[in-house]
């Protein structure tokens, strides 16, 4: 396993089976209690530089399986996959997954339906482009995750505005970056413009063993916009959601035309799908090759299903078992700030009090600075709602967010 955050349900089913679980960590990420867990813990100074990590893999066991559930350390399993010669994604599949235009030109060289996009490290192609779409724009930076660093331009002095300011800001690598004296290196694009799509938002899970894909019911968002938000972040997201059995069958099929493109084998992948409901039409938004953060719970929590072993089959090729339907529904909130500001209160008691609400997670406390996820803010505060079915879920979620706004003040002067 490449990188751990402490999430013990990731382990606890795989350990008991007759697994041994190997860790591969940064000493800044390390903590000493990773050593009752782990079979082994390699520990590097630099886990993007493959010197280290080769050093590091020689001197331990051997290794028959390599996986990770952070988005940061996809592009080392792929480089690690490919030095033991193991049946995962190799180092360029990785790169593909972990760039948002590499990932994109697969598609579109596959005819998988997705947003238009240029790469806009420069200008050469900027004048075609507005040619064929009108604003407003998505302006993403290609290697970062969970909305940060995408931001809607409303014009072209707008996006020249807001383009140099992500270039100040986040020139570099966000997540993902390519291993350090790994054969190829490739100059990947930076920032990516692309048209703008409308509908709902939907992800899929999917356990791709093999040549097998097992995927987890669909799970749908709240936008920002719906709840009043100038930001990109998505507040709520709910699992499962209301479509039809033939639009479930749509959202599935361009799922895994999408994998399949990217050649994703041996891992689970999380990819968002926007579907506009009034046109009948489906379009891939991005995929990563791990399972999303808070999937796992909210997987069993829904269907039983053991997420967090599946991961570990999944990486070793095995068969898994098929998910069952949700029995209930589950909805998951996050909340930012809405800009940068000092936070001055949180009273959110009456989460606590709630018997619907589990697994509240504040962040933050009196005294922090808060930012926009779109400006590469953290979460403030994040819970779980639970109910009988997904509508009832969701508009609880919805009442609670409301609440949550109201009872963290933040000075943004």
């Amino acid at each position: 396993m490449i990188g751990f955050g402490g999430k013990k349900i990731y382990l606890e089913s795989a350990l008991k089976t007759d697994a041994k679980i190997s860790l591969l960590i940064n000493r800044d990420k390390y903590k000493n209690e990773y050593e009752k867990l782990f079979n082994q813990v390699l520990v590097v100074e630099d886990i993007y530089n493959w010197k280290q990590l080769r050093n590091a893999i020689d001197q331990g066991e051997k290794i028959d399986v390599v996986l990770t559930r952070h988005e940061n350390y996809v592009t080392i399993v792929g480089a690690i996959n490919q030095y033991l010669g193991l049946d995962g994604i190799d180092y360029a599949t990785s790169r593909n997954f972990c760039n948002k235009y590499l990932m994109k030109q697969k598609w579109l060289a596959a005819q998988v339906p997705c947003a238009d996009g240029i790469c806009l490290d420069n200008l050469n192609h900027l004048d075609e482009f507005l040619e064929r779409h009108s604003f407003p724009l998505i302006l993403k930076k290609t290697s970062a995750a969970h909305s940060n660093y995408v931001v809607k331009v409303k014009s072209k002095e707008d996006l020249f505005e807001k383009l140099a300011f992500l270039k100040s800001q986040v020139s570099g690598y966000v997540t993902s970056k390519p291993v350090e004296g790994y054969k190829h290196k490739s100059e990947d694009c930076q920032f990516l413009l692309e048209e703008m799509l409308y509908g709902r938002e939907l992800t899929v899970d999917t356990f791709v063993s093999g040549n097998r894909l097992i995927h987890t019911p669909i799970c749908e968002y709240v936008m920002a916009h719906e709840l009043g938000l100038d930001d990109t972040y998505l507040p709520i997201r709910t699992m499962p959601t209301v479509l039809t059995k033939r639009q479930e069958k749509l959202v599935y099929q361009t799922v895994t035309k999408a994998l399949n493109a990217l050649s994703a084998r041996n891992c689970v992948c999380h990819t968002e799908v926007f579907f506009d409901e009034k046109n009948n039409q489906y379009s891939v938004i991005e995929s990563t090759p791990r399972g999303g953060g808070n999937r796992a719970e909210m997987t069993i929590l829904t269907t039983g299903f053991d997420y967090s072993l599946a991961v570990f089959q999944t990486a070793a090729g095995l068969d898994i078992e098929e998910i069952d339907q949700p029995q209930r529904a589950i909805s998951v909130v996050e909340y930012f700030a809405d800009k940068k500001g000092l936070i001055k209160k949180i009273d959110l008691d009456f989460l606590y009090k709630n018997p619907a609400v589990s697994n509240i997670k504040i962040r933050d406390k009196i005294g922090d600075l808060a930012e926009q996820a779109k400006f590469g803010g953290k979460t403030i505060v994040s819970f779980y709602v639970e109910a009988n079915d997904c509508l009832k879920s969701k508009n609880l979620a919805i009442q609670l967010f409301k609440q949550v706004k109201e009872a963290i003040k933040i000075n943004y002067s």
